[in-house]
């Protein structure tokens, strides 16, 4: 741990840009050869993934060829969403009603495999064009012209300057989003700054070491949860271009509403106090060093809100 800590931030986002872009490569290739939910849902973490280390190394990544990466990362992105919503408004289908709801449940598959014949074409030109290829030659160039936007700080300084306010947001934001009963809207907004949070910690984990484990677990639950209540969202906005059975809607509602009280819960017990974030604060201002390398002290054994047997959402 002690030479990625010291690793030049310009170096270190290099690799892990490539490491990125491997990964999302071989998901798309993974995509079109498998065409089932779960495929499409790994590619849109890889690009997440990928995109949140284009987000937080953005000064050592500038110009026209970047921006076009960003484009087309956004296109794709749109495209697996389609899919990936008819997924969940499919699987929550199975569940409730399975009478009442067979005739929509045949129409959204119908319209699931237009999107996917969408999503696929995307793709296949994007593999046609190898755009891996271009991209890492891209990437390569921008951190060769631009290194010096980091002035070649090591990646331990560059993570204790940049996660201690992240993680405040992230706190602060959360307790808004509890104390002042969020709608499901607000609460997507705030599962966005929990991804975001994530991937980034996710980035710079080499720099802390196993001490990170047990802290990325509480992250992932409450980023769940929130998967969860967003799910039901969507497929609620799906029903409302239909003439749905009004007792769907009102299964959705019922389950929506107990996800967002798992949500209260969780975080209540967990994340809620002023000491806590301190703490976290304090933690991930120690990157590459010795106190970052110890087990964490978080609550993370406390007992969780129960599942109702849903996935959670990454």
């Amino acid at each position: 741990m002690k030479t990625v800590a010291k690793t030049e931030t310009w170096r270190f986002a290099s690799q892990q840009a490539d490491i990125g872009l491997n990964r999302l490569a071989f998901q798309i290739k993974h995509a079109l050869e498998v065409h089932d939910a779960e495929a499409v849902h790994d590619l849109r973490v890889a690009i997440r993934r990928f995109s949140q280390t284009l987000r937080v190394f953005k000064p050592c990544l500038r110009g026209k060829q970047i921006r076009k990466i960003r484009r087309e990362l956004k296109q794709m992105m749109d495209l697996a969403g389609e899919v990936r919503n008819l997924d969940i408004a499919i699987r929550l289908l199975l569940k409730p009603q399975r009478n009442a709801a067979a005739p929509l449940r045949s129409e959204l598959c119908n319209l699931r495999r237009q999107s996917n014949r969408a999503l696929a074409a995307f793709l296949k030109k994007w593999l046609e064009r190898k755009s891996s290829l271009k991209w890492r030659q891209a990437l390569a160039s921008s951190f060769s012209l631009n290194a010096e936007k980091l002035n070649k700080s090591s990646i331990e300084r560059t993570a204790q300057r940049m996660l201690p306010p992240m993680a405040k947001e992230f706190f602060e934001r959360g307790n808004e989003a509890v104390h002042t009963v969020a709608s499901p809207r607000e609460l997507h907004q705030f599962r966005i700054i929990c991804k975001k949070f994530r991937y980034t910690l996710e980035l710079f984990a080499p720099t802390f070491g196993p001490a990170l484990n047990a802290r990325m677990e509480v992250i992932k639950r409450a980023q769940g949860l929130l998967g969860d209540i967003n799910d039901y969202d969507t497929v609620r906005r799906i029903l409302s271009s239909y003439k749905g059975d009004e007792r769907l809607v009102l299964w959705l509602k019922k389950r929506q509403r107990r996800r967002v009280e798992d949500f209260h819960r969780f975080w209540s017990q967990m994340l809620a106090s002023r000491a806590e974030m301190q703490g976290w604060r304090a933690f991930l201002a120690s990157a590459g060093s010795v106190h970052g390398s110890k087990k964490p002290t978080t609550r993370s054994q406390r007992a969780s809100p129960p599942s109702d047997g849903q996935p959670a959402a990454a």
